[in-house]
């Protein structure tokens, strides 16, 4: 009798075990799954770019190296965009002066002018960045907008998230904290 609860709990154990080792290594992934961000199965390097800010300013994605970077590609005609924006604003808000950058580049053809026009109406603060060619956007290979490329402190990319997302969500905070101390 003693041996056969003992062949009952041993099963039992390994099976709890498992449970919170898989659990416990799998935080990660579970975040990017509930932010609706697909991880990238091989990890590469984010390309370089240089793109003008809406002051004119060159903005390198290089110089943000030791930093979580989210680049969301986006336009003012995008209604997906546009429903994606506040809660961009709110991550951006909550994370700004942190091991984080937000670089909003806007595809928009026509420049400058509507982009700053829509930023200033809406009084969002993130930086945004102009590629009015697509030039990075091809670069990226990005297929649709709104797409946000989350990238580690070594400039690896880790997840795409395709589409609005939520980013004013406790499960987008949580990643973007468990990144920014990892």
């Amino acid at each position: 009798m003693k041996h056969r609860k003992v062949f009952f709990c041993l099963p039992f154990a390994i099976f709890l075990l498992l449970g919170f080792i898989s659990s416990s290594n799998g935080g990660e992934a579970d975040l990017f799954q509930q932010v609706g961000a697909k991880q990238m199965k091989i990890k590469k390097m984010a390309p370089n770019f240089c793109l003008e800010d809406l002051n004119g300013q060159k903005v390198e994605l290089k110089h943000f190296r030791g930093k979580v970077v989210f680049l969301n590609f986006w336009a003012t005609w995008c209604g997906p965009c546009k429903k994606e924006m506040p809660s961009i604003e709110s991550l951006w808000q909550r994370f700004k002066g942190q091991d984080f950058i937000l670089l909003s580049i806007s595809v928009d053809y026509e420049g400058v002018k509507p982009v700053r026009e829509y930023i200033e109406k809406e009084r969002y603060t993130f930086p945004i960045l102009i590629d009015p060619q697509c030039q990075i956007l091809d670069l990226y290979e990005v297929k649709a907008i709104p797409t946000t490329l989350i990238i580690d402190k070594k400039g690896q990319i880790l997840a795409v998230a395709t589409g609005p997302k939520n980013w004013k969500s406790p499960e987008a905070a949580s990643l973007v904290n468990l990144l920014i101390n990892k």
